[in-house]
């Protein structure tokens, strides 16, 4: 406070260092990163709020708002704060999602999709080819938002199923636990409990979700 007091004294008639700004300005002497605000082509509403690093001058977070609401965000977009690229994307259109990246090659790693009525539940997880960017797995969800359902394998090529796991009664873990058993310690494995369906359910299950894959629907309303 002894410098804040000093240049009071120096500039006291001076209003446009008056103590409040001088407050301002002692409380951030030392700002770790820097905001630039762009407006749309109104000049009143915010289009998104881009911030920097100070020491680096690379860019950490993109914040996007609303057309219609520029209170209300759109999506967000994080980089790394050495190299200035983007490591996730956080869109909030109709649902939470968060798009992961590669800090190297830029490309998308996979997407999260959260639950529409809660955004704390996991409701799918897509995995992406790093060569063609394609979808190569499906991951769906029970309502708990923790379990896995079904896994579904795709090739990025033919973008045909070369794999399908359904998990109707226990997660899929490849992980060896104890099993419960009068005999001799015997050590299985969770998903060696898994129960097949039959070739009729199996089909009419893998024909819904092809058909919701081609339509670029994300799964976000599919429970089990």
């Amino acid at each position: 406070m002894k410098l804040l007091t000093a240049i009071q004294k120096a500039i006291p008639n001076n209003k446009a260092f008056d103590s409040v700004h001088l407050k301002v300005l002692y409380a951030n002497s030392h700002p770790e990163t820097r905001e630039e605000v762009i407006y749309r082509r109104n000049g009143k509403s915010v289009d998104k709020i881009i911030e920097f690093d100070i020491q680096t001058n690379s860019k950490i977070k993109t914040t996007h708002y609303d057309y219609f609401n520029d209170k209300k965000i759109r999506s967000i977009d994080e980089f790394d704060r050495i190299t200035g690229k983007k490591l996730k994307t956080i869109n909030y259109v109709l649902y939470k999602s968060i798009d992961e990246f590669d800090p190297e090659t830029g490309k998308k790693l996979r997407t999260i999709n959260f639950n529409v009525k809660d955004e704390n539940k996991i409701s799918s997880i897509q995995e992406y080819d790093q060569d063609t960017g394609k979808i190569v797995t499906i991951s769906i969800y029970k309502r708990d938002g923790k379990t896995v359902s079904i896994v579904k394998k795709i090739d990025p090529v033919t973008e045909k199923v070369t794999s399908w796991v359904n998990n109707a009664t226990t997660d899929i873990k490849p992980t060896t636990t104890p099993a419960i058993s009068s005999k001799p310690s015997i050590f299985t494995r969770s998903y060696d409990n898994i129960k097949s369906m039959d070739n009729r359910n199996r089909e009419d299950i893998a024909k819904l979700i092809d058909n919701l894959y081609a339509n670029n629907l994300k799964f976000e309303n599919i429970n089990y």
